[in-house]
């Protein structure tokens, strides 16, 4: 490794010699995965006596149409905490279309949404032009940045096996 030349700063990459996942990248995808997030939060908030007053319109988010939209980015945020060599076949082939499942996620969460609300853009307020434009600004990120293409494209590879 000592010789070998890199795309991007010798920093940006970890110990098995592929690019590590990038701050913006790991909080688009908590941010993509908010409905599972906040089923666990509001699960929790009612165990513990229930939902406080003023909180109720946060129940919209636990609606079960969204949460369908979270299952990829999940999957890529755990095909990324498996990047090593020791990795199965399940994290390889999710990271390698991560960058596909993520835009087909926002996608998909848009058409519900739309769908849901019939497309209404005069009701919408700015809570909704916040997400909209979070997911516009998401999709445009990991569908064209160099940085993120080639980060999906890497995988550390197998351990080699020792023949005697």
């Amino acid at each position: 490794m000592p010789n070998e030349t890199f795309k991007y700063d010798y920093l940006r990459y970890n110990a098995h010699g592929v690019l590590r996942p990038n701050w913006p990248l790991k909080l688009s995808l908590l941010f993509l995965c908010r409905h599972i997030l906040m089923l666990f939060l509001l699960g929790g908030m009612s165990f513990k006596g229930g939902l406080k007053p003023g909180t109720e319109y946060l129940v919209e988010l636990l609606n079960p149409v969204y949460n369908i939209t979270d299952i990829l980015p999940a999957m890529v945020l755990f095909a990324m905490s498996a990047r090593r060599p020791t990795a199965g076949a399940f994290p390889r082939w999710a990271w390698k279309h991560g960058r596909q499942m993520i835009l087909f996620s926002i996608a998909l969460f848009l058409a519900i949404f739309f769908f849901r609300t019939q497309f209404a853009f005069a009701t919408y307020g700015i809570v909704e032009w916040a997400v909209i434009a979070a997911n516009g600004f998401i999709g445009t990120y990991i569908g064209t940045s160099r940085y993120i293409r080639d980060l999906f494209n890497e995988f550390p590879p197998p351990p080699q096996e020792e023949t005697p």
